[in-house]
């Protein structure tokens, strides 16, 4: 439900309206030029067309202040052997991935919200070196909520392991997107008349190589199908090391490193990120593709993924002419930088229970029960009531 891209600049309102009586909520998402979110705005940068007319906003409340949707966050964290390596600020980057690890937690922890995480090893194993599998069962049974100590002794105990795997990308992220686009499990996926929050559904892939498994294009083609069946989860990736660019000038190539150059040159291997491939998956799934050198900059990223998925803005407005079941229409003009872009229209429906009537309704309805009771019972009465009194004169 994206519309009105202005240098790439959209708004999308996100998930269904909830209706409460007469009052309609919406709740949206604003990204700037580079898909980063846009969370700085007033409630004078929006307004609101239900029916082609404008409605005033009754509430509205920031990405800062709005409780966060329910999530659903799986984060895959890569433990080859290449993550023994020391970053650019020279500290081994399976320490600065796992202490960024520990930062978004607690960043989650602190906004609050039903926010559920799954720290999820991978690494391909051999002869000699386990390796750390992924199973849908795996993911499912390491969903915690953020502050949960169990994610804390998790990741204490990954940072005690011995690194010596193969990466294999396409296969552990393949797995995630299985658990979290089972329609039939009520925890990512509500019934649309519940009125609960649409879970926001999200896969965070770190990794500091490439996947060197066999048939890697056979391999790529499958994952982008299956996410592309599943466009409601979003994937951000992060690449840890080195850019293209800089191992080809560390290694005197005269260009970028490539595939091949990784192939031919193990110690090339050690740091050769594939940027590309990391950036498709991202762009095709609505994500954010970063790529970073040192422990610090991997906190921001995760930061900007967190802000990028929870961080929504949100809308109330009252409904004109909110007859039960009527159908209406609506869409949220923002002005970012200037420039106004627009929400696609979203359809909604009056809900038919559960709500009282409109105070026209209810005054008609209470003077045909009154008259109802005059001419069924208190005309009636006075009628017996004289013709008792007249043949007890009669009597007398």
């Amino acid at each position: 439900m994206i519309a009105s891209p202005v240098f790439g600049q959209t708004a999308e309102i996100v998930g269904r309206p909830r209706i409460n009586n007469d009052n309609v909520t919406l709740r949206l998402q604003v990204t700037d030029g580079r898909d980063r979110p846009v969370i700085q705005l007033q409630k004078s940068d929006f307004q609101v067309i239900t029916d082609d007319e404008p409605v005033g906003i009754k509430s509205w409340k920031s990405p800062q202040e709005s409780t966060p949707p329910p999530a659903w966050i799986v984060v895959l964290v890569d433990l080859s052997g290449s993550m023994n390596e020391l970053d650019t600020s020279g500290k081994r980057r399976i320490d600065g991935a796992l202490d960024a690890t520990r930062r978004f937690l607690e960043q989650i922890s602190d906004r609050g919200g039903d926010t559920k995480v799954a720290i999820v090893p991978f690494g391909e194993g051999g002869r000699n070196c386990p390796g750390f599998e992924v199973t849908q069962r795996g993911i499912n049974s390491k969903f915690f909520p953020a502050n949960d100590i169990k994610q804390t002794n998790f990741l204490d105990y990954l940072a005690a392991q011995t690194l010596c795997a193969a990466t294999d990308i396409y296969g552990p992220l393949s797995e995630a997107i299985r658990v979290l686009g089972n329609r039939q499990d009520p925890r990512f996926y509500v019934p649309e008349d519940s009125g609960r929050l649409e879970p926001r559904l999200s896969v965070i892939l770190l990794s500091d190589g490439f996947h060197n498994q066999p048939n890697e294009q056979q391999d790529f083609d499958n994952l982008i199908t299956l996410l592309e069946r599943n466009n409601n989860i979003i994937v951000h990736t992060l690449g840890y090391g080195l850019t293209p660019q800089q191992v080809g000038q560390k290694y005197n190539l005269g260009r970028a490193a490539t595939r091949a150059d990784a192939d031919k040159n193990p110690k090339l291997a050690t740091e050769f990120v594939d940027k590309e491939r990391l950036q498709t998956i991202a762009e095709i799934t609505g994500g954010i593709a970063e790529f970073s050198g040192n422990a610090n900059d991997i906190a921001r990223n995760l930061q900007l993924f967190l802000d990028s998925l929870l961080g929504e803005y949100e809308i109330v407005y009252q409904q004109p002419n909110a007859e039960r079941g009527t159908q209406h229409e609506v869409l949220v003009k923002v002005t970012v930088n200037g420039q106004e872009i627009q929400t696609e229209r979203r359809t909604y429906t009056m809900t038919v229970f559960g709500r009282s009537l409109p105070q026209k309704t209810r005054l008609i309805m209470t003077g045909i029960l009154l008259l109802m009771l005059i001419l069924g019972g208190v005309i009636p009465f006075l009628i017996w009531s004289n013709s008792m009194k007249r043949e007890a004169e009669h009597d007398f």
